[in-house]
């Protein structure tokens, strides 16, 4: 038993590293000016803005080339592999040189180095998506977290070197030791959840349900990412604001990793994912309100808390696709490509919409608050829409219920586990417990994923087979199957 649990230990401490010097290389080359390795790309306002944009949309592209891969030829993994993304972000040095020797003009530069880092980071996301939903859900948590704080971490520290020697060190040793670091970890961690298995085109009634499941955090995360674009425009015109922008996210990671490492049991027992995002959603709306009524000095504070908030949501992104796709047995690379590929399109439009708005309006930032604050209210419209669709009338119990309401109740079109959670009155851990049975999963598995103990899970299923009538586990796969013809 001790064995076992520091080998989990030691998966979870290499897997969170590997994350952790990816999420840094990111933060570095990706997002920490690298530019200034191009001479003359500071002196032009609209160099950067073409690379600035070119950057943000390569992203969410490439990982919607990603999702869409991964629904037709989920096997074919060569694309995502760790040294096509890390041969991408070689291509940098090599198109800053080519450029110095004057063999590639500023612009294509820019445009070249842009699309190879936001393709490069976009497929290797994929691949640890893959890695992290590997992972128990509560374990995925663990791990992202404390990635996110190794990230800020070496982030910080880097970041006292002088830009250009920075650039230079991200890319020719951060870069490597990273995928160093990722490959060591794909064969260390592995991948043997089912979802691997499935063929996503051929599993329509899955993907649905994933959509159903994931739209609501969808939204909130989407809302905080398209202000967050908002506030960024301000980094085109100033490297200055850059700097400080990537300081506070930085500060805004490192603390908050931190205190969900602390609190993450009990979020995860007590909470739940789905209620952590009505609690955030609030946080959110209120830091904006806030923006265009207080001056200057509390400015600073305030960007601190969004980049805070983003940290936050952008992280149980991950653990919510990694959920997510291991419900519905769906390929993470499709959840994962679908959910942030619009997240962070989300981004690149808050992005694009406060540039138009600053050159044709110069409405400014306490204007762009405005219509920051017009996406609350449609965000919380929308919300409010869903709360609304899910309000129904108390289902009445199955021994006060006639036979025919209770038919009505597990309509055919629910799935057959669903069906057998209304028919008989299951309770929702209950139902949890019963759709990992149906899946062939064993006591100590159920205990494992579910956070409990396996006294609890086998009370459970005593709980289940007594409200059921059936005596075994076979006779439950026989009731389920007889309920799905």
């Amino acid at each position: 038993m001790m064995q076992s649990a520091t080998s989990d230990a030691a998966r979870l401490a290499v897997a969170a590293g590997s994350y952790g010097l990816f999420l840094a290389c990111t933060s570095i080359v990706l997002w920490g000016g690298y530019t200034v390795l191009l001479p003359g790309s500071a002196a032009s306002y609209d160099a950067r803005a073409v690379e600035y944009f070119v950057r943000c949309g390569a992203f969410p592209l490439s990982l919607f080339a990603a999702a869409a891969v991964a629904y037709r030829r989920p096997k074919s993994a060569v694309w995502r592999h760790p040294l096509v993304a890390l041969s991408l972000f070689l291509m940098v040095p090599a198109i800053v040189g080519a450029h110095m020797a004057g063999l590639i003009g500023l612009h294509g530069a820019l445009v070249l180095c842009a699309a190879c880092l936001g393709c490069g980071s976009g497929f290797m996301f994929c691949f640890l998506q893959e890695m992290v939903a590997s992972l128990k859900v509560y374990d995925a948590g663990i791990v992202v977290f404390a990635a996110a704080g190794i990230s800020a971490a070496v982030c910080i520290a880097i970041g006292q070197l002088p830009r250009a020697t920075m650039m230079w060190l991200g890319f020719l040793v951060l870069v490597p030791a990273m995928a160093a670091a990722v490959l060591g970890a794909r064969r260390f961690v592995g991948q043997v959840h089912p979802a691997f298995d499935t063929i996503p085109a051929q599993q329509t009634d899955r993907c649905r349900r994933a959509a159903r499941e994931s739209w609501p955090s969808l939204i909130c995360i989407a809302f905080s990412a398209f202000v967050v674009g908002l506030i960024r425009v301000e980094a085109i015109n100033n490297a200055a604001v850059s700097q400080a922008f990537d300081n506070a996210n930085m500060v805004g990671l490192l603390i908050t990793s931190v205190v969900l490492l602390a609190t993450w049991k009990t979020v995860y027992e007590r909470v739940g994912l789905a209620r952590l995002y009505q609690i955030v959603f609030p946080l959110t709306a209120t830091i904006y309100l806030l923006l265009p009524l207080l001056d200057s000095t509390f400015h600073q504070w305030l960007v601190l808390l969004v980049f805070a908030v983003f940290s936050v949501t952008s992280s149980l992104m991950v653990v919510s696709c990694s959920r997510v796709a291991r419900n519905q047995c769906v390929q993470p690379v499709l959840v994962y490509g679908v959910f942030a590929g619009a997240v962070y399109a989300a981004m690149e439009l808050g992005l694009l919409l406060g540039c138009i708005l600053d050159n044709t309006a110069g409405i400014g930032f306490a204007g762009l608050s405005v219509v920051a604050l017009v996406a609350i209210y449609c965000m919380s419209m929308m919300m409010n829409a869903k709360r609304q669709q899910g309000v129904t009338a108390p289902a009445p119990s199955p021994e006060d219920a006639p036979a025919e309401d209770a038919s009505q109740l597990a309509a055919p079109s629910a799935s057959p586990c669903d069906q057998v959670v209304v028919q008989y009155g299951l309770s929702a851990r209950e139902a949890d417990v019963l759709g990992l049975l149906a899946r062939g999963r064993d006591a100590a598995y159920i205990a494992e994923e579910l956070v409990i103990s396996k006294n609890t899970v086998r009370t459970h299923m005593k709980n289940i087979f007594a409200k059921t009538g059936v005596h075994s586990r076979q006779e439950l796969i026989d009731l389920l199957e007889t309920v799905e013809r």
